[in-house]
C-alpha cells in the first residue's frame, strides 16, 4: 500500500472486483428499475447510494471530507460522453461543489454485454455504468488531491490502482455510430415523410434526433453561396438515404 495515500492503493484486482460487485449488488437491491435491461431508470437516491458506497468502500470517505458538496446526476442530455465531472472553487480556492453527471442516453440503450471500457469487460449495462462512474470519480478524486485532473499518466496511475482501468476509452454504441451502420452520417443526403410527403435534405447533426436541412426558397437559413433552407428535426429511424443528390 501507498502511504502517501489517504486509502488503501494500489488494490489486488481480486479485491477490485470484490468491491465492485458488492456495491452493484445493494444498487440491485434498491431499485427495480435500475434491475432491468435496458435500464428503465434510476432513481436520485441510488445514485446518491453509489457516490456513499464507492467513497466508504475504495476512498476510506475522503471525497466527502474533500468537497463541500458532491453529488451525482442523471443527464438525458449528455450524448457525447457517458459521463462528465464539473467542480467549482469558492474564493478561498476551496472545493466547493461538484458534480458528477452521468449520461442516460448511454445507460437506458444498451442491451446485453459484453461492452469494453477503460480497458475492462464487463457483461450487463449495470456494470459499464460504475465503470463509467468510476471512470469519473477519478477525475473528482484527482481533483481533491492535486488540485486539477486529465488524463494523463497521473490519472491512468489512480484509476489502475483503484479500479484496475488501464485506459481511459470506451466502446459504448454512440448515438453517431448506430447512424453509421445505417449507413448515414454528416453530410449524407436523406429523405423522409412529413405530413403525407416526402421531403429531402442533407444530414447536418446527429444527436437523439437528427438534424436535416431541406432545401426551401423562404427558408431561414442560407449557405455561403446564398441557397436557403428550412431545418428539420427527425428521429433517425425515420431517415433513409436518398437515392440522387438534390443538392
Amino acid at each position: 500500500m501507498n502511504p502517501l495515500m489517504p486509502f488503501p492503493f494500489p488494490l489486488a484486482p481480486q479485491d477490485i472486483r470484490r468491491r465492485r460487485a458488492a456495491i452493484l449488488a445493494g444498487l440491485l437491491s434498491l431499485d427495480e428499475g435500475f434491475c432491468s435491461i435496458p435500464v428503465r431508470g434510476i432513481r436520485a437516491a441510488t445514485l446518491e447510494a453509489m457516490l456513499r458506497q464507492y467513497d466508504e468502500r475504495f476512498l476510506s470517505g475522503f471525497l466527502r471530507a474533500s468537497f463541500g458538496s458532491l453529488r451525482v446526476t442523471l443527464s438525458s442530455r449528455l450524448i457525447s460522453a457517458a459521463g462528465k465531472f464539473v467542480y467549482a472553487r469558492s474564493a478561498s480556492k476551496r472545493l466547493e461543489s461538484a458534480e458528477i453527471r452521468m449520461s442516460s442516453d448511454f445507460l437506458f440503450r444498451l442491451n446485453e454485454g459484453p461492452f469494453t471500457l477503460n480497458g475492462l469487460s464487463v457483461a450487463t449495462p449495470q456494470e459499464a455504468f460504475l465503470v463509467v462512474f468510476e471512470h469519473e470519480l477519478c477525475h473528482a478524486l484527482e481533483t481533491a488531491l492535486y488540485g486539477s485532473t486529465g488524463h494523463s499518466a497521473r490519472f491512468l496511475s489512480l484509476a489502475g490502482g483503484l479500479f484496475g482501468h488501464t485506459d481511459v476509452h470506451h466502446a459504448l454504441p454512440t448515438r453517431r455510430a448506430e447512424a453509421a451502420e445505417a449507413g448515414l452520417s454528416v453530410g449524407s443526403r436523406v429523405c423522409f415523410s412529413y405530413e403525407g410527403r416526402t421531403l429531402s435534405g442533407v444530414l447536418s447533426y446527429v444527436g437523439k434526433t437528427a438534424t436535416v436541412m431541406v432545401p426551401a426558397s423562404r427558408g431561414p437559413y442560407r449557405d455561403r453561396s446564398g441557397r436557403r433552407y428550412a431545418k428539420y428535426r427527425v428521429p433517425l429511424p425515420l431517415l433513409r438515404r436518398a437515392e440522387q443528390a438534390l443538392l
